[in-house]
């Protein structure tokens, strides 16, 4: 996998969910002031939980914009560990990238391709591996060591 099109998938499916998002938050900012959110009763919350909601949304949109941002001016260079702008290969579990958020997943040359954070138990299991190297992850099963195959 060229690590060129792995950042470009994952730009692509992040400015796809950052235009998804800001629509759902404009509709929810919207919703604050409709009135069908009006207070009818000392008792009547829907003007509050929207408001939340819309807050919500917001920071969503916020974070999403940073690491759209992020991405916009990752140069992509050859890593010989794995740090945060690593592609990485590992035993069993496939390709990883690793970002400064993880969870989102895309599909890449038909090969499923997902983010980690360094912040994550597996982001930190393999913090500054080499190729060759083995980590030891924790999992409700145990553990489990994995072979660290690639880095780019």
């Amino acid at each position: 996998m060229l690590k060129q099109h792995a950042i470009a998938a994952l730009q692509a499916h992040l400015q796809a969910e950052l235009r998804a998002v800001e629509a759902i938050a404009a509709a929810a900012r919207d919703e604050t002031t409709s009135d069908e959110t009006r207070q009818e009763g000392k008792y009547d919350t829907r003007a509050i939980e929207a408001s939340y909601l819309a807050r919500g949304q917001a920071e969503r949109v916020a974070a999403l914009r940073q690491l759209v941002s992020w991405f916009s001016v990752l140069q992509p260079s050859e890593c010989a560990q794995v740090q945060v702008g690593a592609l990485v290969q590992l035993e069993r579990l496939g390709w990883l990238f690793v970002a400064p958020v993880g969870g989102h997943r895309v599909q890449v040359e038909g090969v499923a391709l997902r983010m980690v954070s360094p912040s994550a138990p597996l982001g930190q299991a393999i913090a500054d591996l080499e190729e060759g190297d083995v980590a030891e992850i924790e999992g409700p099963r145990g553990a489990q060591h994995l072979e660290v195959l690639q880095v780019r």
